[in-house]
């Protein structure tokens, strides 16, 4: 579809300039007809008018003045009006590269409107299921249940909400056990069934970005882990490497579960093996999607689902 747009886009500004410099050269030749054809009806007027007789000289005088007002014509035409097929070229690219810049700030605003669409739908889905929750807390196998619904609700919008298309991504809950004190994968979302179903590796506080994350309790991004300066903070622990890690997870997002105020339970941690899914959003950047904003709102939904069926009586583990 973009390549044909770019097709199209490219055959109009070549017939605009092919059109424009065929007016510019037709109307060049007019201006130019009027000079000299009003010099030479001037001229030959008035040689004329030296070989006739006194009482007919008049109407080769008015022909002469008729070519003299024909040049000045088209003196004034070439001077003030005249654009030549550069001019024409120049001024039809400006005007293709203000359309098509109108055409990107309009693609730009339908994105945002439908981010903004797309997250609140989420939330709302969110929401039902928390209520859920709360009416009916349930089992630890009600629980499972209800974190893999929120999950699969998230994989279904990430395409508009992170960009995810072909992508090898990873949607993870860790929950604290306090028994073992690590934080261990209690359900997770990726594209193969079989690697959902295969063992998780676990992880210490403070180890690899979800231990990171859990231990100071703050989000760590990074939109390139191949960057020197986030190669270090996202390296697992070298017991716990895989041979893929490296271009597995090239883009990280690690948030902390916690209601405002308390220690983290946990961490919601996506990954995507595409540079620049996720990235902390700057106060003046243009335009209004957040790849994290959708994150966070799961997790403060993870957060009241575990609390509100008391699965995690304090903040030091969680029964399992």
């Amino acid at each position: 579809m973009d390549d044909d747009v770019a097709e199209h886009r490219q055959w109009l500004r070549e017939k605009t300039h092919a059109l424009l410099t065929r007016f510019s050269s037709w109307r060049r030749s007019v201006k130019i007809g009027l000079v000299i054809g009003g010099a030479l009806l001037a001229g030959s007027s008035g040689a004329a008018a030296n070989l006739v007789s006194a009482t007919i000289k008049w109407p080769f005088y008015v022909f002469q003045i008729f070519g003299v007002l024909l040049v000045f014509a088209g003196g004034v035409a070439m001077e003030f009006l005249d654009e030549g097929a550069a001019d024409a070229i120049k001024r039809a690219n400006d005007l293709a590269d203000i359309a098509e810049e109108r055409e990107s700030d309009i693609a730009a605003l339908e994105g945002d409107f439908e981010w903004f669409t797309r997250i609140y739908a989420t939330a709302t889905a969110f929401r039902e299921i928390v209520e859920g929750s709360v009416a009916l807390p349930g089992t630890a196998e009600d629980r499972g249940r209800r974190f893999a619904a929120l999950l699969d609700i998230l994989v279904a919008e990430k395409a508009v909400l992170f960009g995810m298309d072909a992508d090898r991504w990873n949607f993870a809950i860790y929950l604290f056990d306090a028994k073992d004190g690590v934080l261990a994968c209690v359900t997770c979302r990726r594209p193969i069934r079989a690697e959902e179903e295969a063992p998780h590796r676990s992880w210490k506080p403070g180890e690899g970005h979800i231990g990171i994350a859990f231990q100071t309790q703050r989000e760590i991004v990074a939109s390139d882990t191949a960057e020197p300066e986030a190669r270090a903070l996202f390296d697992a622990p070298e017991a716990s490497r895989r041979d893929d890690d490296v271009s597995r997870y090239r883009s990280i997002a690690s948030i902390p579960i916690r209601l405002a105020g308390e220690a983290p339970i946990g961490v919601l941690a996506a990954t995507s093996d595409i540079p620049g899914r996720f990235w902390l959003r700057q106060r003046d950047e243009e335009g209004a999607r957040d790849p994290v904003e959708p994150l966070r709102i799961l997790a403060s939904a993870l957060a009241l689902i575990v609390r509100t069926a008391d699965f995690k009586g304090a903040p030091q583990g969680f029964k399992s």
